[in-house]
């Protein structure tokens, strides 16, 4: 049985090889048997040749991509180089196909059913040729059944003169049926094209060879045809398979024609000139070794064969392209282990070049060598299912592209095959330590702290719950998940969030951490007390989410100085984030909302607001008191009762270039609150909204004023030190704690304009005089209404001190 099995096994390996010889027909290889096949050609053309061209016959010729009514999806270019092999034997100077396809993309012209529409005069022009080739491949149908094989190749072939006249034309159908095959391929040239090409490969270009032999034969020539004859060739063949090739690795171009003549062979207009040695009668092979830095895609590989006269034939490889890449992938990033029981599982980011192949897994005992490849995959993940439980391994991973290129490695990562938990864990960790996602989940029975000297690395999807306790940084924590392998901290009461405030866990405590490489990233932390609370420490925690805490976090004491970037701060009870006692931080690109209070920034150092989606946050979005703030490129709105509010004693907050849901500045009047300074708003939402001035006035106040004006808290007070007149239609709004200092004999009037005065019961605004000694009459109105206007104006928890008459009404009616 085995030794039929290798009998037909040896047998089908020779029909392959066999099979690639059969395009030479009747060329005696080497000193031993010729090709004989038994094939049977059915071949009818008709061609047309107008009398013109006689008298008018071109020199330049340039065939132009074929339009393909087979359907086939490689059949214009096969067919189209078949043609342009067949018509370089006759005496025109044919322009190479690429540089027609090349300055055809110049002028923007790709699709060959445009480029057939074109007018010859205009492709002389973008061309500069005195003819041009159309064709149209009508067939292009394949069949092979074992060692039985039928091709059908069918064309219609159309040349003009660039002036539009009309030459000739030619159209064919090539049919090949083919079966039976013999003998041993012999030679070195046979050899490489045996190896280059694959039995359907064959037969397409002896189809083509077929249907244009004797084709182009119809094609008139000039009398001095004879005087240069060409030399001639059969094949052309490389052995790149059309397959990408890396540094070192060899391609070879085989040539077969006439005898004794020169040979070379072109790759594009990449490299030119490349010789080729005669190995035996008619037979010519060169090579060409792949260097770092070639870099070339779907280069057409063009043979050339010249006599001593200097004439020259060239043949282009119809079926294959030369495609060198050299340059590696990029390392694949962020690779990770994730423990499982007597299991390892990697996972990566996936690359992103085209012409990525996959990855390569490596393991080693030890972190800096003896890493062996124990696999390779085309996803972005691995398991070593050989791992052994608690011992630890070293996992590198490289990608590799098709031509075989192969990238640095990423790594190297620990990973630790564990038994499965739950595992209980409580006391002090005196050592390093490691929670692996494979133990999970890790009960937290009583509070853990981890001491100074030591740190806690926490594997991406592990799961961690506390029945009350909490865990307490001292040391050190890494605790970096991933987007798909999510940290995970709640409680382990399942009926919390139930009843609000009920069995809560106290949550993670950096407390007066010394080292500043903490971190917590893709973290989800639910159901504690305080989700983090950051005690002068400076940890970095970015994606991650804090949810139904009643603090999300809390940074206290002015050591602080932690960065939060990337988060999801929602539904916590109380404050999404509380930042006291001198504490500095920077919050970036988070998402606040829905929480009772989004920021609590009360006594603190310099803290930075920026990115920030801040919304839906039903007790304030941001209250800002007694502290160096700077807030901005935010989008805050949609929060109650205020978006901002600010304290009315101290420094202002700096909140410039916000978007607060309108580009409409006066809604930001009722919706901000206290000593904030805006005095530049976005027109729409970060990134893209652009700041514009909103009109507040800076200095005292005196003169005329046309358009609607703001005297805002965070510059009050103000004083009057001349009379200010409204007019234009313009309203003069006045925020709450605003106070004005009128001097003697000057006031607010109002011609054509308004004065919106809005006070609260806590913050009212005060009209008063700006003497030293104030007494009754120190200046004449606070507000007196001059002219008819049709502006409104309107006056709520706002205190008349020292004035003449508080408020003149001469016309108008102001409430």
């Amino acid at each position: 049985m085995k030794r039929k099995h290798r009998i037909i096994k040896i047998s089908l390996l020779l029909i392959i090889m066999f099979a690639s010889l059969c395009l030479f027909g009747c060329v005696a290889v080497g000193k031993k048997t010729a090709i004989i096949s038994d094939i049977k050609i059915a071949f009818k053309g008709t061609y047309k040749v107008d009398p013109y061209m006689e008298k008018n016959m071109p020199r330049t010729v340039a065939i132009l991509p074929f339009i393909d009514e087979s359907k086939s999806q490689k059949g214009t270019e096969i067919v189209r180089r078949g043609f342009y092999n067949h018509i370089s034997s006759l005496p025109y100077k044919d322009m190479e196909l690429f540089r027609v396809d090349h300055l055809l993309r110049k002028a923007g012209l790709d699709d060959p059913v445009t480029i057939s529409n074109t007018s010859p005069e205009a492709l002389k022009e973008i061309l500069n040729v005195d003819a041009v080739i159309f064709g149209t491949i009508s067939n292009f149908d394949k069949f092979f059944a074992g060692i039985y094989s039928q091709v059908s190749v069918g064309a219609e072939i159309k040349m003009y003169d660039t002036k539009g006249h009309f030459l000739w034309k030619g159209k064919h159908v090539a049919r090949i049926h083919e079966g039976g095959i013999s003998t041993t391929p012999v030679g070195i040239v046979a050899s490489i094209i045996a190896a280059a090409m694959n039995i359907r490969d064959i037969q397409l270009l002896r189809a083509c060879d077929d249907l244009f032999r004797e084709m182009v034969k119809t094609i008139p020539a000039v009398k001095y045809a004879e005087a240069l004859r060409k030399p001639h060739i059969e094949m052309l063949a490389q052995d790149s398979k059309g397959e990408p090739r890396k540094a070192g690795d060899i391609i070879k171009v085989a040539l077969k024609g006439d005898p004794g003549m020169q040979a070379w062979f072109d790759m594009g207009g990449f490299k030119k000139g490349i010789d080729m040695e005669e190995v035996e009668p008619g037979g010519y092979v060169g090579s060409y070794r792949v260097v770092p830095g070639d870099n070339i895609k779907d280069v057409v590989v063009t043979g050339y064969l010249s006599d001593d006269a200097g004439n020259t034939t060239s043949w282009v490889d119809a079926t294959r392209t030369v495609t060198l890449d050299t340059t590696p992938p990029n390392a694949p990033k962020n690779l990770t282990a994730t423990s499982r029981d007597n299991r390892v599982v990697l996972s990566w980011d996936k690359n992103t070049e085209d012409d990525l192949s996959g990855y390569i897994v490596y393991r080693s005992d030890t972190p800096l060598s003896g890493f062996k490849n124990i696999g390779q995959t085309e996803f972005t993940g691995f398991e070593d299912e050989n791992a052994i439980n608690l011992t630890t391994c070293y996992y590198k991973i490289s990608a590799i592209d098709l031509a075989g290129n192969e990238s640095s490695n990423d790594g190297p990562v620990t990973g630790t095959a564990v038994p499965p938990g739950p595992t209980y864990v409580k006391g002090n960790l005196e050592k390093n330590t490691i929670w692996y996602a494979g133990a999970s989940p890790y009960i937290i029975e009583d509070t853990v702290i981890v001491s100074e000297r030591c740190s806690l690395l926490i594997e991406p999807g592990t799961i961690i719950k506390s029945s009350g306790g909490g865990l307490v940084i001292r040391g050190g924590i890494i605790a970096s998940g991933g987007k798909t392998q999510v940290i995970t901290f709640l409680s382990s009461n399942e009926s919390v969030g139930e009843n609000v405030g009920e069995s809560v866990w106290e949550g993670i405590l950096f407390d007066s951490v010394k080292g500043d490489k903490n971190l917590l990233a893709f973290c989800r932390i639910k159901d504690a007390a305080t989700g983090v609370e950051i005690k002068s420490s400076s940890p970095e925690i970015r994606n991650c989410e804090f949810v139904k805490n009643d603090i999300g976090i809390k940074i206290i004491g002015g050591f602080s100085n932690p960065q939060i970037e990337e988060c999801i701060i929602h539904d916590n009870s109380s404050t999404g984030i509380e930042i006291i006692d001198g504490a500095r931080v920077s919050i970036t690109n988070n998402r606040i909302n829905n929480n009772n209070a989004g920021l609590l920034i009360q006594d603190a150092g310099s803290v930075s607001v920026k990115g920030n989606l801040i919304i839906n946050n039903k007790g304030c979005g941001i209250v800002v008191k007694n502290s160096q703030a700077a807030i901005s490129k935010n989008n805050i709105y949609d929060n109650t009762p205020s978006d901002m509010e600010g304290a009315f004693h101290g420094k202002a907050a700096d909140a410039d270039d916000n978007w607060w849901g309108k580009a409409d500045w006066h809604d930001l009047l009722s919706n901000t609150t206290g000593r904030i300074n805006i005095k530049t708003i976005l027109d729409g939402p970060y990134p893209d909204g652009k700041p514009i001035a909103i009109p507040v006035i800076t200095e005292n106040p005196g003169g005329r004023i046309d358009t609607d004006s703001i005297l805002a808290f965070s510059d009050s007070p103000y004083r009057i030190t001349n009379d200010l007149i409204l007019d234009n239609g313009a309203t003069l709004y006045i925020q709450p704690g605003v106070m004005l200092l009128f001097d003697k004999q000057f006031s607010i009037i109002a011609k054509n304009g308004g004065v919106a005065a809005r006070g609260t019961k806590d913050n009212p605004i005060i009209f008063t005089s700006s003497g030293s000694s104030p007494s009754p009459g120190d200046y004449r109105h606070a507000v007196c209404f001059s002219e008819p206007t049709k502006v409104s104006s309107f006056f709520k928890y706002c205190k008349f001190e020292y004035a003449t008459t508080a408020i003149d009404v001469r016309h108008g009616m102001p409430e």
